[in-house]
């Protein structure tokens, strides 16, 4: 079985519309800050590409230090699903993560196409780890995500429920697959 996600079949399939809203920010548009071209020795971009995310309220004027790292937080509406916030850490000079948190919980049976919307339609999405055993109300996955041009970034998708809070889902994405990431 192929588990690539093709986002334009996706997109026919489920007859998936993306409603791009213009103060709104994409995931698609995250990996784009964080993934640097594929002809760049680093994996990862610069401080300056998170600055121009659209959409972002950032909390400063430029990332701050916190202990031997540097992170940078900001609120953002995710396009299509609501109310979030973008964080970032790194080190002086590179972004090395970044999590994109919406504050609802994505169906778990309609990700592929959340994500096919979230995405530009020429990435490559590829499941690397399905659905754990034992999943029953919080669940996660983790994909390969290749945009056009760009380094290959790892995404760790995570829906949470709460019993006393409110669910939440998070993306969070690396330049290589995070070992923390475990069912």
């Amino acid at each position: 079985m192929n588990n690539s996600i093709l986002i334009p079949a996706l997109t026919l399939a489920f007859g998936l519309v993306l409603n791009v809203s213009a103060g709104a920010t994409t995931l698609g548009d995250v990996a784009s800050a964080i993934a640097a071209p594929s002809s760049a020795a680093q994996p990862t971009n610069d401080w300056t590409s998170f600055a121009k995310l659209k959409g972002v309220k950032w909390k400063g004027s430029a990332p701050a230090k916190g202990g031997n790292k540097y992170y940078w937080n900001g609120d953002t509406t995710i396009d299509g699903l609501g109310r979030g916030e973008v964080a970032a850490t790194g080190s002086k000079t590179a972004v090395m993560t970044t999590t994109a948190s919406v504050f609802k919980l994505v169906d778990r049976n309609k990700l592929p196409q959340v994500l096919a919307a979230q995405f530009p339609k020429d990435a490559n999405l590829e499941v690397v780890r399905g659905a754990c055993p034992d999943e029953r109300a919080s669940a996660s996955r983790i994909y390969r995500v290749t945009l056009p041009g760009r380094k290959t970034l790892y995404m760790h998708v995570q829906m949470v429920v709460e019993d006393r809070a409110a669910s939440f889902t998070t993306f969070e994405m690396e330049p290589q697959r995070n070992k923390g990431w475990i069912c």
